[in-house]
């Protein structure tokens, strides 16, 4: 910035402020001129700085002077902050999230939910991150029939971009939903097998799927990590019957708890382990459950032939049980014999 009549303040120092009036050049005559507005400009640390005072009063941009010299010994920002729109932060979270040990699921749902917002703000005449209110938050989706635990969990994650954006980011000054108070919802009852009903299952279950559940109700793991389950994983030698040691099924090859865990392993479940084929790497294959050789077994295929296994065998409600239950009727068993989760 070049100034016009450009002379010190007095009383500023260590950086010394100077005032002048910025010229320009007329776009329409092409003449350079110069403005009546004064400006300040100093340097700091070597590489020079300046901002408009936006007064015409020299007296006025002296005390305007002073101000921003205050604010830059103080360690203030000197101007405004640009203003960042809310599909930027977006962007920027996401670019974040992706760096993260997050699942391929667990980021599409981020992206899914944090885009839908951004165009329901922008509907909502919002652009800008600092523009946003209460309002469009609590009216994100308020049509659309979710459960209370759906909702709570989508909109936390716009809590999240709102809490990045200003504390980690710092792209927004000051958080616009700083002020929102959730309250957690209880979750709706989940089922849970009673061991009458596991035996039911294994008695009248399709081969290769019957070991399957068999790991899953003896050992309360996921099926990320029944899928990705090895046989050098498994220890027979050691113990009373052996050892599953945990190791791989969540995001970037480990567990969704980021550490392995070593799991005693039930004796029927021992046995059956001890004369399973040793066909592959990984203990259960596609082809077991109806897919192509070698392949990962799919959770879609086997919730499929799980609720179908449970109509056949008559329970009630077939279609409420998941995968997910084979982990609550372990910790159930787990609890029934007092033994530590």
């Amino acid at each position: 910035m070049k100034l016009v009549d450009r002379q010190p303040v007095e009383g500023t120092e260590r950086p010394t402020i100077y005032i002048g009036h910025r010229q320009y050049r007329d776009q329409r005559s092409g003449k350079r001129k110069t403005s009546r507005r004064w400006s300040a400009e100093w340097f700091l640390n070597g590489k020079p700085d300046g901002q408009s005072l936006d007064t015409n009063n020299k007296v006025a941009a002296i005390r305007a002077a002073h101000e921003v010299h205050r604010r830059i010994r103080q360690g203030e920002p000197t101007a405004a902050p640009r203003e960042v729109r809310i599909k930027e932060l977006v962007d920027g979270y996401m670019t974040l999230q992706r760096g993260q040990p997050r699942s391929p699921k667990t980021l599409e749902k981020y992206q899914k939910v944090l885009d839908d917002f951004a165009a329901h703000s922008e509907a909502c005449g919002v652009v800008y991150g600092s523009r946003l209110t209460e309002e469009e938050f609590w009216s994100f989706e308020m049509e659309r029939k979710l459960s209370d635990k759906t909702r709570y969990d989508r909109r936390v994650i716009i809590l999240q971009l709102a809490k990045w954006a200003t504390e980690r980011a710092e792209l927004l000054p000051k958080n616009p939903l700083r002020h929102v108070k959730m309250n957690k919802p209880e979750w709706a009852p989940q089922p849970c097998f009673i061991p009458e009903q596991v035996e039911t299952m294994l008695e009248h279950v399709e081969p290769g799927m019957r070991e399957m559940i068999m790991v899953l109700a003896y050992t309360g793991i996921r099926f990320g990590e029944l899928r990705e389950l090895c046989w050098d994983d498994i220890d027979l030698k050691q113990g009373t019957h052996g050892f599953v040691t945990i190791r791989r099924g969540g995001a970037e090859g480990r567990t969704k708890g980021k550490r392995s865990r070593r799991i005693p392993l039930h004796p029927e479940l021992a046995a059956m382990l001890r004369t399973r084929p040793r066909t592959g790497e990984r203990v259960f294959a596609a082809r077991e459950l109806g897919g192509r050789g070698d392949g990962l077994i799919v959770d879609t295929v086997f919730l499929r032939k799980l609720k179908r296994l449970c109509a056949a065998c008559k329970f009630t409600k077939p279609d409420q049980y998941k995968i997910h239950t084979f982990r609550h009727f372990f910790a159930s068993m787990l609890a029934r014999e007092n033994v530590s989760y």
